[in-house]
């Protein structure tokens, strides 16, 4: 194709061609991970602006039969050239293309110094002439001096994981932090992502359901050393079939701009939902929005009560006492990737469970022939959920004043421990339940010397609960 094929019409002068197809160059503001439509096509949204219209920028909505066909931008502020894009007015004023009609795309990056070489183009047969070499010239100067932060600022639907409701639909700025596309019950993807805050607690409607619920590993350790030490990291799961969502999966370690997302509690954890209208934007890392969730997670690490859940009461007001006060808190997810088999933590939890359920089982004859406390406790935080093994004297030392014994002959006792798991728990009356935050020492250890890390638990020791 000739250069002298073709002009190129500024933004604010394209716009003014209703129903016609017009060329420009423009410079990404917002991009959408691409998707497909209800029909047989997918579709790319995105918004370019240039230095004649930069305010609101243009919407351009490029569709194509066949996922390689769409432009898939890079980062924002990547330069993008358009040939016979239709301009048109739907809701708002929007250019459409597709290839079937003749549209095609360039795309180059938009830093300086990087060359005139397209990393992506729709058609083998382009020129990039001394013209355009100039057009982008001025445009990377132009971007350079001018942020982009169209459409990446707050609205009145953004919150934090912190401020997720169940029931209502919201916007989410966050990290992506690891995309497991393996099958898992059924789900194509799972998408984890985190802004540095802590998801609220659930309520538990049905205290039977965490008899068995004890999931610790929902990564492996090795992934899960690379999160952040805290804040919820919120497993994110399509609510449509894998095939539609792969086209705008993210990549780990972008910042992205989430859309119309649900959520809901399983197992009493909460799962963000991908919805069929959700939409996936790009966001810089020098966006207000990402700045925003970076500053405010290093101003966490940097008091003393960092790593306490932002949800437990402040300074912290516990129902037991640990003999370590010294000892900085860690939470759950350092405690799972420590990268130690065996040491020693202090952490503020809630205990979600018990292992027997019922207390006149909680103590069993020992070795020796006399009887042993053996107490399972599901402990959780914003971070993660663990088992801890509850034994021996460090059971007796947590209940505080009640030996083992044969739980079936010690009426009193059994209505004093009753007493205590109630108040562990959270156990009203009335549903539902809400586990009050303790604080509790833990030590991991290994029970198989040739494979340490696969017999890796954890036991509570050096804590008492007086009440």
């Amino acid at each position: 194709m000739a250069q002298g094929q073709y002009s190129y019409m500024r933004l604010q002068d394209a716009v003014l061609h209703m129903n016609e197809r017009v060329n420009f160059y423009g410079v990404v503001a917002e991009y959408e991970q691409p998707k497909s439509t209800r029909g047989k096509d997918f579709i790319c949204t995105m918004t370019v602006v240039d230095m004649s219209y930069h305010s609101t920028g243009l919407r351009v909505l490029y569709f194509a039969r066949a996922l390689e066909m769409l432009p898939r931008v890079r980062a924002l502020g990547d330069i993008i050239r358009f040939h016979r894009i239709m301009v048109k007015l739907a809701s708002t004023l929007v250019c459409m293309g597709h290839p079937s009609k003749g549209s095609a795309f360039v795309l180059l990056p938009g830093m300086e110094g990087q060359g005139y070489e397209p990393y992506q183009m729709s058609h083998s047969h382009f020129t990039l002439e001394q013209v355009d070499r100039t057009m982008v010239d001025l445009m990377r100067s132009w971007v350079r001096t001018h942020p982009l932060d169209m459409g990446t600022g707050s609205n009145k639907y953004m919150v934090s994981i912190k401020d997720m409701k169940v029931g209502s639909y919201f916007d989410l700025c966050c990290k992506i932090l690891f995309v497991h596309d393996q099958d898992i019950d059924d789900r194509a993807v799972t998408i984890y992502v985190w802004d540095g805050t802590d998801a609220p607690p659930a309520d538990i409607e049905d205290i039977e359901q965490w008899r068995w619920s004890h999931t610790e590993f929902t990564v492996s350790r090795e992934v899960m050393q690379g999160f952040p030490a805290v804040g919820t990291v919120l497993p994110l799961l399509p609510d449509m079939p894998g095939d539609v969502l792969q086209p705008q999966l993210p990549v780990a370690g972008d910042w992205v701009k989430l859309r119309n997302l649900a959520c809901r509690i399983r197992d009493g954890q909460y799962e963000g939902i991908i919805l069929r209208e959700s939409k996936i934007s790009l966001l810089p890392v020098s966006t207000q929005l990402v700045q925003n969730c970076e500053r405010a997670y290093q101003e966490r690490l940097a008091t003393v009560e960092g790593r306490l859940p932002q949800w437990c009461p402040k300074p912290p007001q516990c129902i037991t006492v640990t003999d370590y006060d010294h000892v900085s808190f860690s939470t759950l997810r350092e405690v799972l990737a420590h990268p130690q088999v065996t040491h020693k933590f202090r952490c503020m939890v809630r205990v979600m469970a018990t292992w027997p359920s019922d207390v006149l089982d909680f103590c069993g004859l020992g070795a020796v022939g006399t009887f042993v406390y053996a107490v399972c406790l599901t402990l959780e935080d914003p971070t993660a959920r663990l088992r801890a093994l509850l034994y021996g004297e460090d059971a007796v030392e947590f209940f505080n004043g009640h030996p083992a014994a044969d739980l079936r002959e010690q009426g009193a006792t059994v209505e004093a421990l009753q007493r205590k798991v109630h108040r562990l728990l959270g156990q009203q009356d009335t549903d539902p339940h809400n586990p009050p935050w303790i604080k509790c020492c833990l030590k991991s250890y290994y029970t198989d010397k040739l494979h340490p890390w696969d017999s890796r638990q954890f036991r509570i020791f050096g804590t008492r609960f007086p009440g």
